[in-house]
């Protein structure tokens, strides 16, 4: 078994299949009152580089779980400075081309910090939020995941295929994943008529997608977040960069990453879950790179690096 894969199973056991087919067996919470908004048809998008699927082991093993205080989330998080860790940034920066924001939150002290944190293009990181969506209304419906939906969304978050995204988004309608951003708290998340990946967003409420799938009932019930989990850990290894950069054997992560060409260079995201070696936090990352995908791609992952190592210590 190639090393990445065995080290996302330490988090996702079987794999998004077992993950997946778990949610078929549990109970679901008491369905709310939602009023279905019609499926809106998506517009075609251009393909997002993939690796292929790997093989899911038989046996699945317990998903790590946040270890923090259940009141820490990445709204209450506290904003602080960080002179330190902006220096290395910058310092790391300056040797690189393009432009890049972010936000970081340590969920276990409570703090949150931000760098250059401005809108930008969602790309293929909205996807966990369609992902929110279908599990949402399937929660208040007291419905399961069907089979057909199991596969699709396994093939839009792990193989970031958008195809299967523009068919769970005509499913589910773009006023319902509106509704959904609401709930989550992502009030400058702009969901627009044209294509997912040019919806707009900033750091802080990706961060707050992440988050939402992990932190508390408010959003999605725990069998529900534990299949989102499983996903976003389960990404196949060739889009294992940005967030994915600190993880080994001993530190987990479930991310959703997103690329795109612009005329003036490439939009490079990186959005996610860490936990291991005394950490747990959120990262998104909105970058820009004039020298291509895989330049963006470094970048991103090398300030994903940084952000990791100065969270061997308090952020302030």
């Amino acid at each position: 078994m190639p090393p990445v894969i065995g080290r996302r199973r330490l988090l996702v056991g079987g794999g998004a299949a077992a993950g997946l087919a778990a949610l078929g067996g549990c109970d679901s919470m008491s369905p709310g009152a939602r009023t279905p908004s019609p499926g809106t048809a998506a517009s075609t998008s251009p393909a997002s580089p993939s690796a292929p699927a790997t093989p899911a082991a038989t046996a699945a093993t317990p998903t790590p779980t946040p270890t923090r205080s259940a009141s820490v989330t990445a709204s209450t998080a506290s904003l602080v400075e960080a002179p330190r860790l902006t220096e290395r940034i910058e310092r790391y920066l300056a040797t690189r081309r393009g432009r890049l924001g972010l936000e970081l939150v340590d969920l276990r002290r409570g703090q949150s910090f931000e760098y250059e944190a401005k809108e930008g293009y969602c790309y293929s990181t909205i996807k966990v939020l369609i992902l929110t969506t279908l599990l949402r209304q399937l929660q208040e419906d007291g419905a399961e995941l069907g089979a057909q939906q199991r596969r699709l969304a396994e093939r839009m978050i792990t193989r970031s295929d958008n195809a299967a995204t523009e068919s769970l988004l005509a499913q589910v309608g773009r006023d319902e994943v509106t509704r959904v951003a609401t709930l989550v708290g992502m009030q400058r998340t702009e969901i627009g008529s044209g294509w997912w990946g040019h919806w707009r967003t900033v750091p802080r409420d990706l961060n707050l997608m992440v988050d939402a799938v992990l932190s508390s009932d408010r959003v999605l019930d725990g069998a529900r977040r534990t299949v989102a989990r499983f996903l976003m850990a389960d990404v196949v290894p060739a889009q294992r960069w940005g967030v994915f950069a600190p993880e080994s054997s001993t530190v987990h992560v479930a991310a959703k990453n997103g690329w795109g060409p612009l005329p003036d260079g490439y939009r490079v995201n990186s959005s996610g879950w860490v936990q291991g070696n005394d950490r747990e936090y959120v990262l998104s990352v909105l970058a820009s790179s004039s020298r291509g995908f895989t330049y963006g791609r470094r970048t991103v992952s090398g300030v994903a690096q940084l952000c990791h190592e100065a969270l061997r210590e308090e952020l302030a």
